[in-house]
C-alpha cells in the first residue's frame, strides 16, 4: 500500500492491521508497506475487498503479488 493513500483517505494502518489480526507490517518503507502473508486466493480476494471497503482503490493504492517465489529471492519497488 502507498503511505501517501492512507494519509490522503484518511485510513488508520492500526485498523487495517487489526482487521487481519496482525501485530505489525510484513516489511515497510518510507513510501510502501507491506501485508502478509496471505495464503491463498480466497485471502488475497478477501484481503482486496477488506482495504477497498476502508476506501482504498484496488492499482492506484495498493496492489497484490500472488507469486511463488523462494526465500532467498527478494522483490523491491521503486
Amino acid at each position: 500500500m502507498r503511505r501517501a493513500a492512507l494519509v490522503e483517505k484518511g485510513v488508520n494502518l492500526s485498523k487495517i492491521l487489526l482487521e487481519f489480526n496482525f501485530t505489525r507490517c510484513f516489511d515497510e518503507s518510507e513510501r510502501l508497506v507491506s501485508l502478509g502473508p496471505f495464503f491463498g486466493g480466497d485471502a488475497a480476494d478477501d484481503c482486496m475487498r477488506s482495504l477497498e471497503g476502508l476506501g482504498l482503490t484496488y492499482f492506484d493504492d495498493f496492489f497484490i503479488v500472488e507469486e511463488n517465489y523462494p526465500g532467498w529471492c527478494a522483490l523491491e519497488a521503486f
